[in-house]
């Protein structure tokens, strides 16, 4: 919640300069979830479960990859380009 309030988004970088611990912690949670979505019992949840998931996009967590979440900012950034 803190670094949603600092930075309005809930999309922190793996390699978040400012909290590299947090960075890695939202990266676990992305391997997490894939894993618990794929069914994969092979490779590890950290602990995934539908509790975890609504608590998370409940605070409008981002299941992307960096990839995805640096689209969505281009798009936006292209759009308010657009507006101006």
């Amino acid at each position: 919640k803190l670094f949603k309030a600092k930075h309005g988004h809930a999309d922190v970088s793996s390699r978040d300069a400012d909290n590299p611990k947090l960075g890695r912690w939202v990266n676990a949670q992305r391997q997490g979830y894939k894993n618990y979505k794929a069914g994969n019992k092979q490779k590890s949840t950290r602990g995934m479960c539908e509790s975890r998931i609504n608590k998370l996009e409940n605070i409008g967590f981002n299941w992307g990859s960096e990839a995805a979440s640096k689209q969505h900012s281009w798009n936006e950034m292209i759009e308010e380009l657009r507006l101006f």
